[in-house]
């Protein structure tokens, strides 16, 4: 892997003098962005513009410790200005090598008690940054924060779109609230990201990055403010962050365009993230995994006959051997099926339940009679990958021990799931897990968890993350999907909560009827988008572990499912050719020299032209799977087209309501 980031520092723009000030302002590389840091009368405040026009005005920002609140009567006692290129590649994410250029502030603040915390401001083409760092200093040794402060004065009363929150403690996937700033109501608790739309045509997304060794930060509403809240620790100490000195903040993220594509293709998150220490990656492998937990372990009915290891054997070698068949990297274990039809946790637990976690349960052992060694040797050999889920509470348990047997069994990757929660302790959990995985060869998929914040650059072995109420809502009741989960959601989704990273979503639903028929069925799920409409989802997503979650039996002989099989799940380029937020997005990926392209509706129908602009010189065949002419009722119906296409080509395609299209498009010599 390679990792470099450069310091261009000069005589002009280093300041060491000493001198004081009270005003700091930074600009983007290409000048269209100004971001300021304001000591004036006595409050600490940032601003920011885009080509001239506000769109922070004058905002608090500050740390409330245990001992006092730093961020009133500020003095800013030196600076220092650099010009940084980062120049790095990743394993997996919407390209696979990055050169990013920014300038730096690194600004030295004292207040009246003489407690000292340093401010790093940095500036992109697209989007700001904020982190404090808190150095060692005399008289405190033990860091205790109660709240950081960012009140965000966003002007000309823009349109907000975030997943609102019941509390700081739930699995972070829920709907999209999409209000005017001044309509919210306040106290609400809103998960990052969020997008800002401004009337005059600006977008402004607002997230966090490199979230490590502290707490993560929602969203409120006050008084038409917006305000960032860190969570609270569980402890009820009323402090948030401890521990010792030094300590950084994550980056507090600003994107900020008049195209809503610049911000979707921004890759600041990963730029912000601390690099990868491990050097050799070889052995890390994106992919598609299958996920049977969304069917229900759907298989021919012979195969369901037995002891409870007799079932599970030939289950999973089924799966097995369709993953082998099919090319798909990945299989996954969530549980095992009993006698009955009832699914338990795979390892060792006394309560069969997989989200009650008894402190006797061992992720290290297998239930009683299932044999996890054979069916992983039986997909090691047939060059599948075995997968398991884990609840993270019974993996911490004996995290060490567990990884040591995952390797012994030959395991490839996990779930982790139910974390629930951002404070610092689930946080310094996660990041353990990371560490251990990177160390063991393990890859992680994190569920019932908070947004990604880059850490995909500094640990590999996270490829993918939930944060969203996804299709596995199909399978529990009306209120859960019906008219919600569906195009419109998926749109939200794609426009809000991928800027943060990797998503994680159920994909890969082969069974679709239309909403009006739409009934909620545990185990045999059904969706309401046409099958263009999943297929494009491979591409308006972007994650290093896709799922391929319908039965086999779902897939066999369809149309569509050739699409699926060649997807690749880790990109070198990703464009977006057209877009409207909750209408309709376009998007272009490249792997190699072969470039995919999808696209999402809302409910509506629509027609669209598209062009390829995107695409290298010379012929390419182009593969397109579109809505048929009969999908408004019919959604299961797709057509198939090849044809030959050119960079200078525009393709016109109609899309049904709740669909979509998805293409292939290969260069021919």
């Amino acid at each position: 892997m390679k990792i470099k980031s450069i310091l261009l520092l000069s005589a002009v723009s280093i300041l060491l003098c000493g001198c004081r000030s009270t005003k700091e302002t930074i600009y983007s590389p290409d000048g269209n962005i100004a971001f300021t840091l304001n000591a004036n009368e006595g409050k600490t405040t940032i601003s920011l513009s885009f080509k001239s026009k506000k769109v922070i005005e004058n905002s608090p920002v500050g740390i409330e410790f245990s001992d006092g609140y730093f961020g009133d009567n500020v003095i800013i006692s030196h600076c220092e200005r650099n010009n940084i290129i980062d120049d790095y590649d990743l394993v997996s994410g919407k390209a696979s090598h990055i050169r990013s250029e920014s300038n730096e502030a690194h600004l030295y603040l004292e207040d009246e008690t003489g407690r000292k915390v340093e401010l790093f401001l940095r500036a992109f083409n697209d989007a700001v940054a904020y982190r404090f760092y808190i150095p060692r200093q005399k008289d405190i040794s033990q860091l205790e924060i109660k709240k950081e402060v960012m009140d965000l004065k966003i002007p000309d009363n823009p349109v907000v779109k975030a997943m609102s929150l019941p509390n700081f403690t739930s699995s972070h996937e829920n709907y999209y609230t999409t209000k005017e700033l001044e309509s919210l109501n306040d106290s609400i608790l809103f998960d990052m990201p969020a997008l800002i739309s401004f009337p005059t045509g600006e977008y402004m997304a607002i997230t966090e990055s490199n979230v490590v060794d502290y707490a993560g930060m929602m969203l409120t509403t006050e008084n038409a403010t917006l305000k960032g809240i860190l969570s609270p620790r569980h402890d009820n100490s009323g402090l948030c962050v401890t521990g010792e000195l030094p300590r950084r903040s994550p980056w507090r993220v600003f994107q900020v365009s008049n195209s809503i594509g610049t911000i979707l293709e921004s890759n600041v998150i990963t730029t912000l993230a601390d690099p990868c220490k491990e050097k050799d990656l070889s052995w890390l492998e994106p992919g598609l995994s299958t996920w049977p937990w969304w069917n229900c372990y759907q298989a021919p009915e012979n195969l369901k006959k037995g002891d409870i290891n007799t079932i599970n054997q030939n289950i999973n070698r089924y799966y097995i051997d369709f993953c082998a068949d099919n090319k798909i990297e990945y299989h996954s274990i969530t549980g095992i099926v009993k006698e009955d039809g009832n699914e338990i946790c795979w390892y060792y637990n006394e309560n069969s339940r997989t989200g009650v976690p008894q402190d006797s349960d061992d992720t290290s052992r297998p239930y009683k009679d299932f044999d996890i060694e054979s069916i992983s040797k039986y997909a090691n050999d047939n060059g599948v990958g075995l997968r398991v889920w884990v609840h993270w509470k019974t993996l911490n348990q004996n995290i060490e021990e567990t990884f040591s047997q995952f390797n012994k069994w030959g395991i490839r990757g996990m779930m982790v799931d139910y974390m629930d929660r951002d404070d610092e302790e689930m946080i310094d959990f996660q990041k353990k897990v990371l560490e251990l995985a990177m160390k063991h060869h393990l890859h992680i998929q994190f569920h019932g968890a908070s947004k990604p914040s880059g850490l995909n650059r500094t640990y590999p072995c996270e490829l993918t993350r939930e944060n969203t109420k996804n299709y596995e809502c199909y399978k529990w009741g009306k209120e859960y999907s019906g008219d919600i989960i569906g195009s419109e959601h998926d749109l939200d989704v794609a426009f809000t909560r991928t800027l943060a990273g990797p998503s994680d979503y159920h994909l890969g639903s082969f069974r679709a009827v239309r909403r009006e028929d739409f009934s909620p069925v545990f185990d045999h799920p059904t969706t309401t988008s046409t099958r263009a409409h999943s297929l494009a989802m491979y591409l308006a997503l972007e994650s290093g572990l896709q799922l391929v979650s319908d039965a086999p039996e779902a897939y066999r002989e369809e149309t569509g499912f050739d699409f699926i099989k060649e997807i690749p799940t880790a990109w070198d380029e990703s464009h977006v050719i057209l877009a409207e937020v909750d209408k309709y997005l376009v998007i272009a990926r490249r792997k190699g020299d072969k470039w995919y392209m999808g696209a999402i509706g809302n409910s509506d129908s629509r027609d669209l032209s598209v062009p390829l602009k995107f695409l290298g010189e010379g012929k390419y065949s182009m593969v397109l799977y579109k809505d048929a002419m009969d999908s408004g009722s019919n959604l299961n119906h797709i057509d198939k087209v090849e044809n030959c296409v050119f960079s200078e080509s525009t393709i016109d395609i109609h899309l049904a309501p709740n669909g979509g299209f998805a293409a292939s498009l290969s260069p021919v010599d």
